[in-house]
């Protein structure tokens, strides 16, 4: 009944998963093709989960979900939906795009190796990872082996990653404009000649007589 249970919620998120990415693909409205997006992604991360990936259908949810589609849902939300909508696009370009689709289609099917499917599927005892003589979790596992054999290049990519926004920051940085403030080292450094101007009084009295 487990196994039963465990296919049919297989098959049922692969078909809304494949539903979802054709209605990206045929939405005219750009906000519901954001959704349709979000809706896929939701059903991958319960693929994933049922796989015992569950560190990638978390990330999954989370980064993708929570933050990347967030920020273009709202950035397409700003554009001029209903003029993008009234477009109307030739005939010609649905038969072009049926053919660009066939044609990678079938160039991705040769290009796979034939037992590619054959090694996917696996059973779930056979997925877990062994550790120490332990069978620990998919994100154990993942933590385990980023964190001890590739540790220098987590820190590298840290670094270059800090470096790149205190860039991007100090690029797009701009001081307030308009406001009067005391500048003290201008104060400091200001002579007499500066603050102070003699003018004879006399001498253009004379003139004006």
């Amino acid at each position: 009944m487990r196994e039963y249970l465990f296919q049919v919620v297989f098959y049922l998120s692969a078909f809304l998963t494949i539903i979802g990415a054709l209605a990206v693909v045929l939405q005219k409205n750009p906000v519901r093709a954001v959704l349709s997006l979000v809706f896929s992604f939701f059903m991958v991360s319960i693929i994933w989960m049922m796989s015992n990936a569950e560190f990638l259908a978390l990330v999954l949810v989370l980064v993708y979900v929570g933050a990347v589609m967030t920020l273009f849902l709202f950035v397409v939300m700003m554009l001029n939906i209903d003029i993008e909508t009234e477009q109307k696009f030739p005939k010609i370009y649905l038969g072009v795009s049926f053919i660009f689709l066939a044609f990678f289609l079938g160039l991705l099917w040769y290009t796979m190796p034939r037992d590619l499917i054959g090694h996917a599927v696996q059973t779930v005892d056979n997925l877990g990872s062994v550790i120490g003589g332990e069978h620990v979790s998919n994100t154990t596992a993942l933590g385990n082996v980023l964190y001890t054999d590739y540790m220098p290049l987590i820190e590298i990519t840290a670094l270059l990653l800090l470096v790149a926004i205190i860039a991007s920051i100090t690029l797009v940085h701009r001081g307030p404009r308009n406001i009067k403030r005391q500048n003290i080292k201008k104060q400091i450094m200001v002579r007499k000649s500066d603050r102070l101007k003699v003018i004879s009084l006399s001498n253009k009295s004379e003139k004006r007589a």
